[in-house]
């Protein structure tokens, strides 16, 4: 079965994410569009395109009227276009791992607990099949495309000085959520945590840990490795779509 992380409702799994650099915005205008809002932002995204690799850990956090919140651990490794994730899934007392791969061409899915791979083509960042599905790229440069932005206020937290900026779609009735809430650290321009309020009342929180920019890694991080992973079950959606 095929899957897909960050869907900012189901959370179903995989990180297949485009690609870092993506062109900025012109400027909007209107009260829709705060100008102080877009120079932080862009600010944000001028930082992120100055690494050559990043390197960080995560925290989601999905929360649903009703229910008990649910958390994942996790850790990205963004290079161009391709990536690394492994997110931990606590399970009782075990922890069971899940790791995607994208080499830019192949993406992987591995289930610790299956003890199964599913092997697909690399999604065409031209050609984004779920507007409900966020990327770790898309984390640190969500703004640049289909929002409005306000800026909210400055504050402290955890004696970092920090920008709230909210987000909200421009096509609304294609999403499942209806405001991301971003916060940012002034100083190092970098987002701290994302925020999605959705339409059913839920919320889904990412928390940026750790980040680690200019780390150098070779392309074989970004592949599955099939001799580190014995007993496998493949199954290989390539075939399917051929």
């Amino acid at each position: 079965m095929k899957t897909c992380f960050l869907n900012t409702l189901s959370l179903a799994a995989a990180l297949a994410f485009p690609i870092l650099v993506s062109a900025q915005t012109p400027a909007k205008t209107g009260p829709d569009y705060d100008p102080k809002a877009k120079t932080i932002l862009d600010g944000v995204s001028a930082t992120a395109k100055s690494y050559q690799s990043i390197t960080a850990t995560f925290t989601i956090a999905m929360e649903k009227p009703g229910a008990a919140k649910e958390t994942k651990d996790g850790t990205v490794i963004l290079k161009g276009n391709m990536y690394k994730v492994v997110l931990e899934n606590k399970q009782k007392d075990k922890v069971y791992h899940e790791e995607y791969y994208n080499d830019g061409k192949t993406m992987w899915v591995y289930n610790e607990k299956d003890k199964e791979v599913t092997i697909d083509h690399a999604p065409d960042p031209a050609k984004k099949k779920n507007d409900n599905q966020i990327s770790p790229s898309e984390i640190f440069t969500i703004h640049e495309k289909g929002f409005k932005y306000s800026f909210v206020k400055e504050e402290t937290q955890a004696g970092k000085v920090v920008q709230l900026v909210n987000l909200v779609p421009e096509q609304p009735d294609k999403k499942n959520y209806h405001t991301v809430k971003l916060t940012i650290d002034k100083v190092k321009k970098q987002i701290i945590s994302v925020v999605f309020l959705n339409k059913d009342g839920s919320k889904t929180t990412y928390t940026v840990k750790t980040f680690v920019p200019n780390t150098v890694y070779t392309d074989a991080t970004f592949k599955y490795d099939a001799k580190t992973h014995p007993g496998v079950t493949v199954i290989d959606m390539r075939d399917e779509e051929e």
